[in-house]
């Protein structure tokens, strides 16, 4: 009896679940971080009670959601990588990649830009795509089309800086002509002072 009582409240609490993080997800990927969890709750169809019960801060709500979302992109980009032709092309590809990642996804583009300065959003983003950028620029530099001196930290920050082009809204043609600029300057040339 105990166990056919204990069911439905399990299954209840993983749908409650999986509402609050659909809600969660549309919610900081077109406003970011700034969403109340009032509202998160409300759009997911629950309570604050049960909002906190699931995740007790905004901010396990909020990494949940970027180790996820950051969990999609390096699966794809692990794939797209996969198919390029070259080291360098994958590395190219990757960066290119990021920028629409980061349009889509508000909270993500947030992380991406504090990775440099905030210690709690630099671990999100180290765990997730430090390993893949690891990779892709240590495959560059073995294929010999890697500027000399550039880390899987200066990719990174890159990131973070292109992302900022994406924040301030700029125009497609004024982001993209900076991203061709960061490859170009990425790309095998006389080494970086350390």
């Amino acid at each position: 009896m105990t166990q056919q009582l204990g069911t439905p409240r399990r299954r209840d609490a993983l749908s409650n679940r999986a509402a609050i993080l659909r809600a969660a997800a549309t919610a900081f990927s077109e406003r970011g971080r700034a969403v109340d969890v009032r509202e998160i709750a409300r759009c997911a169809g629950v309570g604050m009670g049960t909002l906190y019960r699931h995740f007790p801060s905004k901010d396990a709500l909020v990494e949940t959601l970027l180790a996820e979302s950051y969990a999609q992109w390096v699966a794809s980009a692990r794939t797209s990588a996969r198919s390029r032709p070259t080291a360098w092309d994958a590395l190219a590809t990757f960066i290119t990649e990021a920028l629409t990642h980061q349009r889509q996804d508000r909270a993500l583009l947030e992380n991406l830009a504090s990775a440099t300065t905030d210690p709690g959003g630099l671990s999100v983003c180290r765990r997730s795509l430090g390993p893949l950028v690891t990779e892709l620029v240590s495959a560059a530099h073995a294929e010999g089309t890697l500027r000399p001196g550039v880390t899987a930290e200066d990719v990174l920050g890159l990131l973070a800086a292109l992302g900022k082009l994406v924040e301030l809204d700029l125009p497609a043609d004024a982001v993209s002509r900076c991203l061709d600029i960061t490859l170009a300057g990425l790309r095998h040339g006389p080494p970086l002072d350390p």
